[in-house]
């Protein structure tokens, strides 16, 4: 994934059918409430490394933010952190359909469908990935920096988090606080960009109160967002030529070769736009892109219509209707 702030995903990890899925997941959920420590005490404590405890404070200082600026829902998620080897929390296993993009879809009892499936080993995530090829789909694995259960324990902040930078640790926090306020059931594609959304508008408005809008910590911030904004336009161009060619004439057959030559290009491309995608492209990478990189567009618009509040604007999220929330807000906001 492009993004140097890792997906935060709502993961039905304790609630699959598989009894092995079960036991890896609730042993690695386990593992790292076992070894989870209070932020307070952390930062309160002498002996903590001068680093780890301003990054501890600003999380503690995002959360603040969020609760008492932005109005999210008070939850006691991430007043504890954990250590975390490596450089994901949990790694994602995520699958398409070959001849056109589609995602295939984990179904979770109780809390919905998924487009994607979590594990905290990367062999395992791997193996899964293997089994979906295996069954004639696209398949990519990639890692989380943090995630979600639908557990009433509170998640602890993983380590990971607190290698990202300033702005990238407030853009993850509020992102995930924000799922913990609004969220739809079996509404995955809408319930991530609204989250997308929230991140980065609550990031710019705590850069700004906190360091001020010229301050170094927001230029970072904004040149990762440029970073970003470079990846989106390359995945939409890709995204453009796949679906003109699995939407034209042909056999699928005929259609699985061709897109040969489009991954090819897309290969070239990123080379030459100094980018750095998968070598093996395919439609679940692109897929996987997308979901954390939605038009940003109908969130701005009904943040505007309600006149830049939060509390008006979660609301106003909160009523949509269920069934299709997107062309609801689409519906409620003016177009532009």
């Amino acid at each position: 994934m492009s993004r140097k702030a890792g997906p935060l995903l709502l993961l039905a990890l304790l609630c699959a059918c598989s009894p092995a899925y079960v036991a890896q997941a609730a042993a690695g959920h386990a593992g790292l409430l076992w070894r989870r420590r209070s932020i307070a005490k952390t930062v309160a404590d002498p002996a903590t490394p001068p680093e780890l405890k301003r990054e501890l404070q600003l999380a503690l200082d995002v959360r603040r933010f969020a609760f008492e600026n932005l109005h999210f829902t008070r939850s006691s998620v991430y007043e504890t952190w954990t250590p975390v080897p490596g450089p994901a929390v949990t790694w994602l296993a995520s699958a398409s359909a070959r001849t056109k993009l589609e995602p295939y879809l984990f179904h979770f009892p109780l809390v919905g469908s998924f487009p994607y499936k979590g594990y905290f080993r990367k062999s395992r995530a791997r193996a899964e990935a293997a089994r979906l090829e295996a069954r004639g789909l696209d398949a990519v694995v990639f890692g989380a920096s943090a995630y979600r259960t639908p557990l009433p324990i509170a998640d602890p902040l993983p380590e990971t988090l607190l290698r990202e930078n300033d702005g990238e640790l407030a853009e993850t926090l509020i992102h995930e606080l924000m799922h913990g306020t609004v969220y739809f059931r079996g509404q995955t594609d809408f319930d991530e960009a609204m989250a997308v959304w929230a991140g980065a508008r609550g990031a710019e408005q705590f850069l700004t109160r906190r360091y001020g809008a010229g301050s170094l910590q927001m230029k970072e911030w904004t040149d990762g967002k440029a970073l970003d904004a470079k990846y989106d336009a390359f995945y939409a161009e890709l995204r453009a030529r796949l679906n003109a060619l699995y939407e034209g004439p042909g056999s699928d057959a005929d259609k699985l070769s061709r897109r040969e030559a489009v991954f090819d290009w897309g290969r070239a491309q990123a080379k030459a736009r100094g980018l750095s995608v998968p070598p093996k492209l395919n439609n679940a990478v692109v897929l996987a892109h997308d979901l954390y990189a939605p038009d940003p567009a109908p969130f701005d618009a009904l943040f505007a219509a309600q006149g830049g509040d939060w509390t008006r604007t979660v609301a106003a999220l909160k009523a949509l209707n269920r069934r299709d929330p997107m062309a609801a807000l689409r519906a409620a906001v003016p177009a532009r």
